[in-house]
């Protein structure tokens, strides 16, 4: 107990990144999250939802062309108007955001649900088509 006194900033910044590892990579995988990348995106010729989760002056800023915009803490209330039978794939700006509401439509019955990886920036480096 005295070493966790000695060392408690140690031991919340493991707890931290504990958790971030969980949330991003095991609980996904868990749940059949896939990975959506950049450069696989053109050629996933399968119709989809493609979904933004940023918040509404992120989405203002700039978005994919194709996508519908439900912010992160409004996305458990609205994804009812997800259709549930093509891919969902999610964006935000880094993962993270997206990451969370895949795990939230997979739990809710989605069976094909995607993170996009590295997030708009990602859409943006790759020169995917955006408003």
């Amino acid at each position: 107990m005295a070493w966790v006194q000695d060392n408690l900033p140690l031991v919340i910044a493991f707890a931290i990144v504990g958790w971030m590892l969980y949330a991003r990579v095991v609980r996904p995988k868990m749940l059949g999250i896939k990975k959506m990348t950049a450069g696989a995106y053109p050629d996933f010729d399968e119709a989809h939802t493609l979904v933004d989760v940023r918040s509404t002056g992120e989405w203002n800023g700039g978005r994919p062309a194709n996508a519908i915009h439900i912010p992160l803490n409004e996305f458990e209330q609205k994804m009812h108007k997800i259709p549930k039978d093509k891919p969902l794939i999610l964006i935000c700006a880094s993962g993270m955001r997206s990451s969370m509401a895949a795990s939230i439509a997979a739990k809710a019955g989605h069976k094909d649900v995607y993170n996009f990886a590295g997030g708009f920036g990602s859409w943006c480096a790759a020169q995917l088509p955006r408003k």
